[in-house]
């Protein structure tokens, strides 16, 4: 081709392509519609990778689409786009919290028993063990409970703490007195289920026909992979603990219906989407997603939902060829209700029961029976000391390693104590030797209360996740183990960060400023510090609840900031997050939240000053909507 031809050829070609990206450009501004919903003249915080601030952006549909000046974004108002003058206002992210325990029964105090699945046992006056079964006979009769039927009793005391005068004679009329045979005189011919003032899937107490029906069915299996007590002849005497608790609870234990659950459910999102949350996770049983789901499909649902399905769980006798049919579960679902994991639930106790390498002062209300905690990733850990028959085999390891045979992510379970955060770390790096650095991606371990610095390269350098409760250490965790372990163990995020682990936060239920405050300030309720080198900035405080989090629950691409192309969950604050004092983030309350692009809550002032009352929206404050709570929690580790 000749000199000439050749510019002509390539003149063309330029006129050509810059017509083409005209053209483009003209036919895109054609196709963008005028966005629904369009928040200006306020301080935006992406919480982007560059944490950028904007003015304004825009939402059309479920999905942000524009981000920057309130000058741009204006540009995309039409006649019937809703504006919403900002004032100054700051605009984050919606908040997630990555392990929080939803059962919704906190809101149902006014449900008869029988409608919430559960009869309470009132320790307020039990001084022996006959008082405990006077209560339940007494039940039995007054519901007239058929022979037969399922029968959960919820003892109302607790064990979590330290000990005094008052939990050691509960604890021994419990734990030492009560055994299947004296429930039976309560109760012959109901099987009944006891909670033990701990978790229940850490510990139930049963009768002796309980007991017959968990033993002819599940009985080979709970004699390898317990744990279950024992009496002095070797007879299984009522007491057990995990893996033994989870048929009961998967198979047997009566639940509340999704009718039942899914206005509690409501109640419960009401509250946290007034605190600026918009999805949750944890390990939730099918039960409960029922109820979510039973919302989703009337349209009420307020928040997000990624979780963590417990069902399986000691369901599969042999996790090695059990589990590889389940290779397909993690993220199904909706962008609204999804699977973030197969999940235990717990791998050891928590308060006085952590499982620890720590030495303890023994103020724990049950240390006697947990010396070093309840350490289910060991596999001589038979359960409480001098109690528990022994076991052949270690089904949480089982679980651990036939989870990264298959490419099945572990997450959503508790992980309370140092020694258990250790064991695990080892079990990980033992899986990517065998089936490769892909086998364990995006595996968690939650809550952080005891975490030894020491061991956070090896998590680094696996990929390991956390997600951590802002759990300080405090007057209490010094008593238990001494100054220097209260100043390091508790909740390191600070190194975590800087190691470049992905930790995220758990919002402790409706408390997520409370939680953000902590992190920044490392103070207890008296103002004291405690481990100042994990203290965190404002901007890593809002990274770990928003942008951490969504990659926590697989959806850093979708979820977690504010930018163009991600779902619209968008909260407006009513202080200036950047800075206000750091001690008073925990009164910061917001004046808007947003859901998939829908407006989900509106604080009572705000509604009055914008008359801004969308439909389906709670319209209230924090503290009207938490005030409709009994008391009555559920969940745990």
């Amino acid at each position: 081709m000749s000199r000439k031809a050749l510019v002509a050829y390539f003149a063309s070609s330029t006129i050509s392509l810059v017509c083409c990206i005209v053209l483009s450009a003209a036919w895109l501004a054609a196709q963008q519609k005028p966005a629904d919903l369009i928040l200006h003249n306020g301080k935006v915080l992406t919480v982007d990778s560059k944490f950028s601030i904007a003015q304004a952006l825009a939402v059309t549909g479920n999905t942000i689409t524009a981000v920057g000046s309130s000058e741009d974004v204006m540009k995309l108002a039409g006649p019937n786009t809703q504006v919403i003058d900002l004032k100054g206002r700051t605009v984050v992210p919606g908040l997630l919290d990555t392990h929080l325990h939803y059962t919704g029964l906190d809101y149902g105090g006014k449900l008869p028993e029988p409608e919430r699945a559960v009869y309470e046992i009132d320790w307020r006056g039990v001084r022996t063990k006959e008082d405990v079964l006077n209560q339940i006979s007494g039940i039995i009769e007054k519901y007239k409970i058929k022979p037969g039927e399922w029968i959960h009793f919820d003892n109302q005391i607790s064990f979590m703490g330290e000990g005094n005068e008052t939990t050691e004679l509960q604890g021994d009329i419990l734990f030492n007195q009560l055994n299947r045979y004296l429930l039976d005189k309560a109760a012959p011919k109901n099987p009944i289920i006891m909670s033990e003032g701990i978790p229940e899937y850490n510990g139930l107490l049963l009768n002796g026909v309980a007991m017959d029906i968990l033993w002819k069915n599940y009985g080979d299996f709970i004699k390898q992979n317990g744990r279950y007590w024992i009496d002095s002849s070797g007879r299984p005497e009522g007491h057990i603990e995990s893996v033994a608790t989870r048929p009961i609870m998967m198979k047997y234990e009566p639940y509340p219906a999704a009718e039942t659950l899914a206005p509690l459910f409501r109640m419960m999102q009401e509250e946290l989407v007034s605190v600026g949350q918009t999805t949750d996770s944890g390990r939730y049983p099918i039960y409960r997603v029922a109820g979510l789901k039973l919302l989703e499909s009337r349209g009420e649902l307020l928040e997000r939902t990624a979780y963590g399905l417990e069902d399986e769980f000691g369901m599969i006798a042999d996790p090695a060829t059990g589990l590889k049919q389940k290779q397909a579960i993690v993220g199904s679902g909706t962008d609204k209700i999804w699977i973030a994991s197969i999940a235990p639930s717990s791998v050891d106790g928590s308060g006085s029961r952590m499982c620890t390498n720590q030495k303890k002062n023994g103020s724990g209300a049950i240390d006697g029976l947990y010396p070093m905690g309840q350490c289910y990733q060991d596999t001589e850990f038979r359960g409480a000391a001098g109690k528990g028959a022994p076991i052949s085999k270690n089904y949480y390891h089982n679980w651990i390693m036939a989870s990264a045979q298959y490419g099945i992510r572990f997450a959503n379970t508790h992980m309370s104590g140092d020694r258990s955060v250790n064991q695990f770390l080892k079990m990980v790096a033992d899986a990517q030797k065998r089936y490769g650095p892909a086998s364990t991606k995006y595996w968690g371990s939650d809550h952080c209360n005891m975490v030894n610095p020491a061991d956070l390269p090896q998590a680094a350098k696996l990929g390991v996740m956390f997600s951590c409760m802002a759990n300080i250490g405090g007057a209490p965790m010094a008593r238990q183990f001494g100054d220097k372990i209260a100043n390091s163990y508790p909740s390191p995020v600070k190194t975590m960060m800087n190691l470049g682990i992905n930790v995220s936060m758990e919002g402790e239920g409706g408390r997520a400023w409370t939680g953000i405050e902590r992190f920044i300030t490392r103070k207890d309720d008296q103002g004291k510090v405690w481990a100042p080198q994990e203290r965190l900035t404002r901007q890593e405080a809002l990274i770990m609840a928003t942008r951490n989090g969504a990659n926590y629950v697989l959806k850093g691409d979708k979820l977690g900031t504010l930018e163009v192309g991600k779902l619209a969950d968008i909260v407006v604050l009513d202080q200036d997050y950047l800075t206000m004092p750091e001690d008073k983030i925990h009164e910061i309350q917001p004046q808007v939240t947003l859901m998939d692009g829908k407006i989900v809550f509106v604080h009572s002032k705000f509604a009055q000053e914008y008359n801004l009352r969308p439909a389906g929206a709670a319209i209230s404050t924090t503290r009207e909507l938490a005030a409709r709570k009994n008391g009555r929690a559920g969940g745990g580790g």
